[in-house]
């Protein structure tokens, strides 16, 4: 009897261990989310800490002011002027530090300052400035240094190619291998220690790329990607379970702002079309956090005059569509001891 109930259970046990565990699939919502504090254009945004930082940007002259969202309580708080008012610059964070870097100010077109805030602290220095002065650029964080890519070096142009990394331990800067296609406007996003650069356009004036383009820090090497679908520039990407969503933007250059959101699966090369974010818009910004990208500001279209200060949330979460496999094992105990 007893050699009886163990097999059973061992082939209870072994149904388990072969039915999934879970079939995910995506769940997405978008959610309103309150107002930022005032309008900017041409500013930036990055989370750290549980947070999401405005810095900058511009309406009649260029910012300053630091705001703070917090996803938990919905709320905005003001934090310390950054030292430098500017606008077209880009952002990232190493090791709970944001740093500001590049830009421009209202008497120069394009500048290569850099600056370290310190969230804890609600403090701003001055650390060594980019070799390259620049606008419209982006930039993203791998193992602990910052890369710039990209950008203009006046509203006239020209598109660069410069990359350059940035090293907060040394506060030095190194020059690496140039962006193939020279563009400014595209996104940047890191998965598993690379960097994907995601449409932009070559010229100021355009024409609106789809391009995708994979950089290497370990061996400073760019590979060819799948393209986006949807070519564009003004848009802004984030990173969540490895997954890059491209957000926003507009397909041509002062064109209208768009909804459209498309996933790339860089383990995969391959692209998909997501949930429609709800306001369409044109040089947005944005922020992770647990999971959930903050879709923040932007305009309707061109540069103006229809300056947003939407918020919208995005979740991609997941849930279980699979019978959990131990129901299974509970229902065979049940139906041993009734015999």
């Amino acid at each position: 009897m007893y050699r009886c109930y163990a097999l059973i259970i061992a082939i209870a046990v072994g149904l388990a261990a072969v039915v999934p565990v879970a079939g995910l699939a995506q769940v997405e919502q978008w959610n309103q989310k309150a107002d930022m504090m005032g309008p900017r254009l041409f500013f930036t945004a990055t989370a750290g800490d549980g947070l999401v930082y405005v810095m900058g940007g511009m309406l009649a002259q260029v910012m300053q002011s630091t705001h703070a969202y917090n996803p938990s309580t919905d709320e905005w708080s003001e934090r310390a002027d950054m030292p430098t008012a500017r606008a077209g610059m880009s952002s990232a964070v190493v090791d709970g530090k944001l740093y500001v870097i590049g830009g421009w100010t209202d008497t120069e077109p394009a500048i290569s300052t850099v600056e370290e805030y310190d969230p804890a602290a609600d403090t701003w220095r001055q650390r060594a400035d980019m070799p390259t002065a620049r606008a419209l650029f982006s930039t993203a964080a791998v193992d602990g240094k910052i890369y710039a890519i990209g950008g203009i070096a006046t509203n006239m142009g020209p598109v660069l190619p410069a990359v350059e990394e940035y090293d907060p331990v040394t506060d030095t800067w190194t020059r690496k291998t140039d962006m193939p296609n020279p563009r400014s406007g595209m996104a940047a996003a890191s998965v598993n220690g690379k960097i994907y650069v995601i449409g932009g356009a070559p010229a100021v004036q355009g024409p609106v790329l789809s391009m995708v383009e994979e950089y290497d820090p370990r061996t400073d090497s760019w590979t060819p990607m799948s393209d986006m679908p949807t070519g564009r520039t003004g848009f802004t990407a984030e990173t969540v379970n490895d997954r890059i969503y491209a957000i926003g933007g507009t397909t041509f250059v002062q064109g209208p702002g768009m909804q459209t959101v498309e996933e790339y699966d860089p383990a995969m090369d391959q692209w998909g079309a997501k949930l429609d974010m709800p306001t369409a818009r044109v040089f947005l910004q944005s922020g992770e956090v647990d999971g959930k990208i903050y879709a923040l500001g932007g305009v309707v279209a061109n540069i103006g005059p229809d300056i947003l200060m939407t918020v919208e949330e995005y979740d991609a979460g997941v849930v279980s569509t699979a019978v959990d496999p131990m129901l299974k094992v509970t229902s065979v105990w049940g139906a041993i001891k009734k015999n």
